[in-house]
């Protein structure tokens, strides 16, 4: 087992490889994509055993050189017209420029970098689908939010259509990984897109705040300003701090017909108060985790007044504006999460699911025994998937 003083927040309690739990909570995540040809386990492997534990610089370093090898791999054999083969590498290489992310400040000189080819590499493997994905802008006021649109087929028949939503930590391209062909082998469409403050919309002025519901506003609007989308047929699943704006969406919009959350945060200020408790300020990696998500809300940690006053009134918005009534969440609604989370989450959960008023309402927390005990089930994605999409076949009908 891990050791919980290392993780800045909880999020599994099964060691794959690191001693460290954030970092191997990571590492977890990336094999997960596994299914969806977005990591090799044994190359995944190799590199993490040349990685000390809790070696942020040895991180950064192993996996952007074998993200630029298999890229380099998948341009060969997009040249030679294997566009099967340079599909996976691409996406395999897209998640290891991702993995440096994870626990990199925004800060650093290489962030940029590689944000800019984890985009590039997932880009170019929407291309190569037998149904491309498609890259979209959804307006949002007079900004754009960066996301994907992934059909069933090329026709233009109107179809269900599920809303994926991120947490903090994630861009667009994560929320690919997390349903991918699960959702079109089933028959629905997806559409995500970064919200504000994920992805880099922080570099446009949009950050987190407490009505997150106004931007997923403008992805339902997107979703049904589209033929493809299905109007009586659209449900939004939202992942991490994503099941905290599935919430906050749910109980404002009433457009769409069902609601996966996971796991649930109806109040988030409870949820990331209760999980901060006990952790090592001194740690690199909790440090830069801190640094970004700080970063992500619009805030800076100085003595400035100015800076000061600021961080008081995002609290003050939380308190205030941050917290839904479950009870007044009409919709049908399937919450979920795994036993290995914090205590708070799986309280939560409970609390959720009794005060739910839709009897279409369905709680599942997966266990170690299925191999799903994982925040977001991270380690074993067909387990959330194949459930969301059975109850959505039984809700939307």
């Amino acid at each position: 087992m891990t050791n919980q003083n290392t993780a800045f927040a909880q999020r599994s309690l099964e060691k794959i490889h690191f001693d460290h739990n954030d970092m191997d909570y990571y590492l977890s995540w990336i094999l997960g994509r596994e299914i969806y040809d977005g990591a090799d386990r044994a190359e995944c492997m190799e590199t993490a055993q040349k990685i000390p534990n809790a070696n942020v610089e040895a991180w950064y370093t192993e996996w952007s050189a074998l993200a630029q090898r298999i890229e380099s791999q998948a341009e060969e054999a997009l040249k030679r017209g294997d566009k099967e083969s340079a599909r996976k590498m691409f996406l395999r290489a897209c998640t290891y420029h991702r993995a440096p992310l994870f626990i990199m400040s925004q800060k650093h000189a290489d962030f940029y970098k590689h944000w800019q080819n984890m985009q590039s590499c997932f880009r170019k493997a929407a291309q190569l689908f037998d149904t491309p994905i498609e890259t979209i802008e959804v307006p949002f006021g007079d900004k754009k939010l960066a996301g994907y649109f992934w059909g069933v087929d090329k026709s233009r028949t109107a179809r269900p259509t599920l809303i994926v939503v991120g947490g903090v930590e994630t861009w667009a391209e994560d929320c690919y990984f997390m349903v991918a062909s699960s959702a079109t082998a089933r028959g629905y469409n997806v559409i995500t897109a970064d919200l504000a403050g994920q992805g880099m919309n922080p570099d446009q002025g949009l950050h987190f705040g407490a009505r997150m519901e106004v931007t997923a506003k403008a992805l339902v609007d997107y979703a049904l300003s589209r033929p493809e989308v299905d109007a009586n047929k659209l449900a939004l699943f939202g992942f991490s701090w994503g099941g905290h704006i599935a919430f906050k969406a749910a109980r404002f919009d009433s457009r769409m017909k069902a609601m996966i959350a996971n796991p649930p945060m109806p109040d988030v200020f409870r949820a990331a108060l209760a999980q901060q408790k006990g952790v090592n300020r001194s740690d690199p990696i909790s440090r830069t985790a801190f640094d970004q998500i700080v970063w992500r809300f619009g805030l800076k940690i100085s003595f400035n007044p100015k800076d000061i006053a600021a961080r008081f009134a995002k609290i003050y918005d939380y308190l205030t504006y941050g917290k839904v009534d479950v009870k007044q969440i009409q919709m049908p609604a399937l919450l979920i999460a795994g036993e290995g989370e914090a205590e708070i989450t799986l309280k939560i959960i409970h609390e959720c699911f009794k005060q739910l008023p839709n009897p279409k309402k369905k709680m599942v927390i997966f266990t170690k025994a299925q191999g799903g005990e994982a925040h977001c089930q991270v380690n074993n994605l067909t387990l959330p998937n194949t459930t969301m999409f059975d109850w959505l076949d039984e809700v939307l009908k």
